[in-house]
């Protein structure tokens, strides 16, 4: 009775060998299939992380953060930040005369240790500034401003 059974079964695997091999192959290859999927699934989001992480700089060179002063105009609480592929500067302007200011706009030069023009931002004030009157002025540019040491607040 157990040689025939055995043979019954021997007989299914001769009749559907091919058929058999073929499922084991197909198989076989979506597991395989399927770990390579999720390993460049996981690197995927491992570099879309990577790319996500906002690294955001702030230049602290002393000279481009100090205090100063052009036309009775004082710049303070200067700061240069880079953050996504942009830089941005920002100073609160302070009319420090007795009468009112019609700067309207003022050069940021921004240089490097030498000396060096690395770029000339656009520092816009507005309207009249009255005496005492602060302002807080933003300037943007695209890429990040490595190398910036020193800067001067310049007539537009």
């Amino acid at each position: 009775m157990k040689k025939s059974k055995k043979q019954n079964i021997m007989n299914i695997i001769k009749k559907y060998k091919m058929p058999l091999i073929a499922l084991l192959v197909v198989i076989v290859s979506l597991v395989i299939g399927l770990i390579i999927s999720f390993g460049f699934e996981k690197e995927k989001l491992a570099a879309n992380n990577n790319n996500n992480e906002q690294k955001v700089v702030a230049n602290t060179e002393e000279g481009v953060i100090k205090e100063e002063t052009f036309q009775e105009l004082q710049f303070t609480n200067i700061s240069l930040i880079s953050e996504n592929g942009y830089s941005t500067f920002t100073a609160d302007v302070t009319n420090m005369g007795q009468e009112d200011s019609n700067v309207s706009d003022v050069n940021i030069v921004l240089q490097d240790k030498d000396g060096n023009e690395v770029i000339t931002l656009r520092g816009n004030i507005g309207t009249t500034l009255k005496p005492n009157e602060t302002r807080t002025i933003t300037a943007v540019t695209k890429g990040e401003l490595k190398g910036v040491t020193t800067k001067v607040i310049a007539e537009y």
